[in-house]
């Protein structure tokens, strides 16, 4: 039990420091910086002397403490907002965006799709024809334009987009793919096939959920930096290098996160059907996962 403690306490000691403490500080001293050089001095070092001077002077130790804990409770602070931040902005990656203009960027992702897919048509009726014209000796082989344009169009999504967002597209998209090879509802399934997937796979999807996770409150940061941004230049650039780098980590952690509940699908659909009695042939087939669902939403089940 102690050693339990312990490491209970080293964990939460490592996520205040690494997730909320030191990001904080260092977006206090940038606030700090922002102030005293401001656009007039944005890259000019003597300007910051001042600041050096006041940091570095004479001060009693009560007044030393309450520097520190002012800093400390700072940081903590922005370091919490960030992570709030983050998660609307998880939650935003996936609405539909029905409104502008996330609208717009939606029908400009779906033009996008349908024009890549059109070249993938392409492509197809082009292998096709070869394949016709030299049925005789019986070889069809793959064009690699092909290949490339299909890497292109999946690049963009998986299914037609319908969200305004790579990320969002990227979660339907699994939903969809699992529906129409399984029948399966993941919104419902999920919690039952997290109980029987094994805990080598689900410590897999935590770390990628993480990953996630961390990659939001990235981006986050790059909004609280480009706040300062608008007083001190070089902000932006920070704020444009954490957006870009936040931006391609959540999508790599969203794709290894879809993966693996696909995965988990593909592996346990089945166990799911016999824990819940439900006949399932040798494969997971549309109709047993519609039973599973009529099952798991409590429809069609006898009384008592």
């Amino acid at each position: 039990m102690t050693s339990f403690l312990e490491q209970l306490g080293a964990k939460v000691v490592d996520r205040w420091l690494a997730g909320l403490l030191l990001p904080g500080l260092l977006w206090l001293c940038c606030v700090a910086v922002a102030a005293q050089l401001g656009w007039e001095h944005a890259v000019d070092p003597r300007a910051a002397q001042p600041l050096l001077r006041r940091l570095a002077g004479e001060r009693s130790g009560a007044q030393a403490l309450l520097l520190v804990a002012g800093a400390l409770g700072g940081s903590a602070a922005a370091g919490l907002a960030a992570t709030g931040l983050a998660t609307v902005l998880r939650r935003a990656w996936t609405l539909p965006g029905g409104a502008v203009p996330a609208k717009w960027l939606r029908q400009w992702r779906r033009r996008r799709w349908e024009a890549a897919d059109r070249l993938v048509t392409q492509q197809r009726n082009g292998i096709l024809d070869a394949a016709e014209a030299g049925a005789e000796d019986g070889a069809v082989t793959v064009a690699p334009q092909y290949g490339e344009a299909l890497a292109r169009r999946d690049l963009i999504g998986l299914e037609p987009a319908e969200r305004p967002t790579w990320i969002g597209d990227r979660w339907l998209a699994t939903g969809m793919r699992i529906h129409r090879a399984y029948g399966l509802d993941l919104t419902v399934v999920w919690p039952r096939l997290w109980a029987l997937a094994p805990d080598a796979l689900r410590n897999d999807i935590a770390v990628a959920q993480l990953a996630y996770q961390e990659a939001s409150i990235t981006v986050s940061w790059a909004a609280f930096y480009g706040a300062v941004g608008l007083f001190w230049g070089p902000a932006l650039i920070i704020a444009a290098g954490l957006a870009v780098t936040g931006t391609l980590q959540a999508r790599d952690a969203t794709g290894n996160l879809c993966e693996l509940v696909e995965s988990t699908c593909d592996l346990y659909g089945r166990s799911l059907a016999e824990q819940l009695r439900i006949d399932c042939p040798e494969r997971m087939t549309p109709e047993a996962g519609k039973r599973i669902n009529e099952h798991l939403r409590r429809k069609d089940l006898p009384p008592g």
